[in-house]
């Protein structure tokens, strides 16, 4: 599978739009990924819009042949304790028609290879205990999970 990786940008919104869909669906209300609404279609066309003006962080997107087929989202911050960079990832999506099929492999290897380029201490990320491909992946790509650490929130 070839499968290229490019920075996201305003040109390529209303391509990916219902990639942003159907992660937010994949998991959190079991609708259908593969036909959102016209509506929830709007919704994710404004994230986007938001997102690219933000800046705080950066999208790449997975593109085989004329298709985007997933994303990846990074965030940098740094580590006073280690002196360099962190690169944390904050999501990774594969439509659900190309998983199992390398797409997030792909994705975390680009992640990894900015993190080696740019000298981070650490590539850090957090995954629900239930995803067990996601698991599976990023054990195979060495990360370890990291045993009495807590995730905690604050909702604003």
């Amino acid at each position: 599978m070839n499968i290229e990786i490019i920075p996201l940008d305003e040109s390529h919104i209303p391509k990916v739009k219902n990639l942003i869909a159907g992660y937010l669906n994949s998991s959190s209300n079991g609708v259908d990924e593969s036909d959102p609404s016209p509506e929830h279609l709007e919704q994710c066309e404004q994230i986007l819009n938001r997102f690219i003006n933000d800046g705080s962080s950066n999208c790449y997107l997975a593109k085989q042949d004329h298709e985007y087929i997933g994303f990846i989202i990074l965030s940098w911050s740094f580590s006073i304790s280690k002196g360099y960079p962190v690169l944390r990832i904050e999501a990774l999506y594969s439509s659900s028609k190309h998983r199992k099929k390398g797409v997030g492999r792909k994705l975390m290897e680009h992640a990894i290879d900015l993190a080696i380029s740019n000298k981070a201490t650490r590539l850090q990320l957090e995954t629900d205990d239930d995803n067990a491909p996601a698991r599976t992946l990023y054990k195979q790509l060495g990360f370890k999970l990291i045993q009495g650490k807590g995730v905690y929130m604050s909702f604003l």
